[in-house]
């Protein structure tokens, strides 16, 4: 990437991770973007070490692909008439399971009200990729991931549907998790409005933030320090107006919508998890922004949150069973958080780097997906493509492998085959799910 477009990419990293800082929960912590935009300062100091980063990281890359256990030999896609492969999970034997449809540039499923003509699927796959068996849904999917016995749970929208290994369908249900009683729905609607008034005069702040920064911007000639080129200030400008449209149509909301946009927000699901005993969903949180993890029987009954106030950014938020609890990749916080069945902390591990890949997590928000190989280890996966191995105690094992994919904040599920001979790594750019073959 030359300097130019290395700019450019700065620029619009930086705008959208304030714009999202502006609406952030109290307590969630600042993006790697805002605390780049503190430190510009006006001058291009933290702009030559952004960039700086971004060289050393690109480099790191390139040398674990060619060196890693594990290589990128193929990808695995499916019949054009599904969509793309939205999200994945391994199964016995080298084999998948995926879920198909329509999604956005950041991999956030696209909601519609025809789900038949985009193809949404569960779609069991063999393990050259071959199609075995698929399920139309009634409901876009974002994610699926198998029960011990086999059985496959599918989540997408406020929807939970499960599957057996033969694809029949077991049962299904709309956002068992979220139930508003007469006496709560009044403290849920003074909350929400609470939170949207506080939600305006953010982005209000954040706006003029801005636009005190392009009035500075266009006042320096070429040469001052902190000067930009004309396109720059540009991009700059229409962010603003981008963000003042954004806020007049917040302001514009009734209380009706401002409360039912907010209940329909809340009865979304992103990711599930399955023991014999229980359903694991990861939602938002109910007022305000974050996730949390409730639990439920196995018949979506019972419903408890063992977890709230969750960092994540763009609708991701990974949980994955692992020996004696749930692992959370908390990507807005750098870190992964592992949670026995009740919620309760064991430990969390991870740091933000931003240079050195092995020391931590890097870009705004990392690591995005988790899973066990067959040793009991955790893999982590960035959204960069990079993958690596800790225990479970949080200790860096190696890097395993680096997919070779558009980096950018997105669900990036990764698996592994019970050989332990390929990983699988979800592009979900393209729709594909990348295989890596291990080496020798």
């Amino acid at each position: 990437m030359n300097s130019g477009a290395s700019t450019i990419a700065f620029v619009v990293a930086v705008i959208l991770a304030w714009f999202g800082f502006a609406s952030r929960k109290p307590d969630m912590p600042r993006p790697a973007g805002v605390a780049v935009i503190e430190a510009l300062g006006g001058s291009n100091d933290a702009l030559k070490q952004f960039e700086e980063q971004q060289k050393k990281e690109r480099e790191s890359l390139d040398e674990f692909r060619s060196t890693a256990p594990y290589r990128e030999a193929r990808s695995i896609a499916i019949d054009p008439a599904y969509g793309k492969i939205l999200g994945f999970c391994s199964l016995g034997e080298g084999r998948l399971a995926a879920v198909t449809g329509q999604a956005d540039a950041y991999g956030a499923v696209i909601d519609t009200h025809d789900p038949a003509t985009v193809g949404n699927r569960l779609v069991w796959l063999s393990a050259d990729g071959r199609e075995e068996r698929s399920v139309p849904l009634d409901f876009s999917p974002r994610a699926v991931n198998p029960g011990p016995d086999g059985s496959l749970w599918v989540v997408g929208g406020s929807n939970v549907a499960h599957f057996s290994a033969d694809g029949e369908k077991l049962a299904a249900a709309d956002a068992p998790h979220f139930t508003l009683s007469p006496e709560g729905r009044e403290e849920f609607v003074e909350e929400v409005k609470t939170r949207h008034a506080a939600e305006i005069e953010s982005y209000k702040q954040s706006m003029k933030m801005q636009e005190e920064m392009v009035a500075e911007l266009e006042g320096k000639k070429e040469g001052d320090p902190g000067y930009q080129p004309e396109e720059m200030v540009k991009l700059y400008k229409n962010s603003c107006e981008s963000m003042k449209t954004h806020v007049e149509s917040r302001q514009n909301m009734t209380d009706e919508q401002v409360v039912d946009e907010a209940i329909e927000r809340v009865r979304q699901i992103h990711r599930v998890a399955v023991t014999a005993e229980h359903v694991f969903l990861v939602t938002n949180q109910d007022v305000g922004h974050g996730f949390a993890v409730w639990r439920c029987t196995t018949d979506l009954a019972g419903p408890v949150r063992i977890v709230e106030g969750l960092a994540g950014c763009c609708g991701q938020m990974d949980v994955q069973v692992v020996e004696g609890g749930l692992a959370i990749a908390e990507n807005s916080r750098h870190q992964v958080r592992l949670v026995d069945f009740d919620g309760e902390e064991i430990r969390t591990f991870g740091e933000t780097s931003m240079a050195d890949i092995t020391k931590g997590f890097g870009g705004c928000c990392n690591p995005m997906n988790t899973c066990l190989d067959g040793d009991g280890c955790l893999l982590t996966s960035e959204s960069n493509g990079l993958v690596k191995r800790y225990s479970l105690d949080g200790e860096f094992k190696e890097v395993v492998g680096v997919a070779d994919v558009q980096a950018g904040c997105k669900n990036s599920s990764i698996g592994m085959s019970a050989d332990g001979g390929h990983l699988y790594y979800l592009d979900v750019h393209k729709g594909t799910v990348v295989v890596l073959e291990k080496a020798g």
